[in-house]
């Protein structure tokens, strides 16, 4: 299973930093291969929401092709925005416009029936209303969600990733969950492929 991680922080030796080389771990130890897209380091203009995208492709230049084709190499993929002002953080926000609001729509959202998780990162109030904003745009694109029980939300304040301990557990378990789906569906596909079953 191939996972494409969608960095939203700006900071090079921050917090989400260290998840994801806690991801990395949970990759390897599952025989997952990851990719790391650092949002930061891509060029992603705001929409300009002209709602041409209603009947032609987005006409606005930036990297979003680039980052969407890993999106789409990928089995899986896990937002991980930073929270800013009790909200996404604005690369992530103007990212999150792009592919929920117009640039999708004209290519009959592709990133459907992708699995998708969220991971979120903040100093400590906001938590939710950022996962609860990913996950609408997560449906908006027809994706399917990996609940793991509880969202992993790593509270920047304790300032080490390795010491929320709480949010490590949502986390393996939200990796886990994800690899768990992943191996459902093959399975389906392939009973389906045999005649089994009719799987559509």
């Amino acid at each position: 299973m191939k996972v494409c991680v969608l960095v939203g922080s700006s900071r090079k030796n921050g917090l989400s930093n260290q998840i994801c080389g806690l991801l990395q771990d949970q990759f390897k130890s599952k025989g997952l291969f990851g990719i790391f897209v650092h949002l930061a380091d891509k060029r992603i203009e705001f929409c300009d929401a002209d709602n041409r995208c209603q009947y032609s492709p987005c006409g606005v230049g930036d990297d979003l092709p680039i980052i969407l084709e890993d999106m789409l190499s990928a089995d899986g993929i896990i937002y991980m925005p930073v929270m800013h002002a009790f909200g996404v953080n604005s690369k992530f926000q103007a990212f999150l416009e792009r592919v929920g609001y117009g640039y999708l729509r004209p290519l009959d959202r592709p990133l459907k029936d992708k699995i998708a998780a969220i991971i979120v990162v903040g100093r400590r109030y906001g938590h939710t209303a950022v996962y609860s904003q990913i996950m609408l745009n997560i449906m908006l694109n027809k994706m399917i969600m990996a609940g793991s029980g509880f969202p992993a939300l790593f509270l920047g304040m304790l300032g080490k990733a390795n010491e929320d301990y709480e949010a490590l557990e949502a986390l393996g378990q939200t990796v886990d969950r994800m690899q768990d789906i992943y191996n459902r569906l093959n399975y389906l596909s392939a009973r389906s492929a045999q005649g089994n079953f009719d799987f559509q």
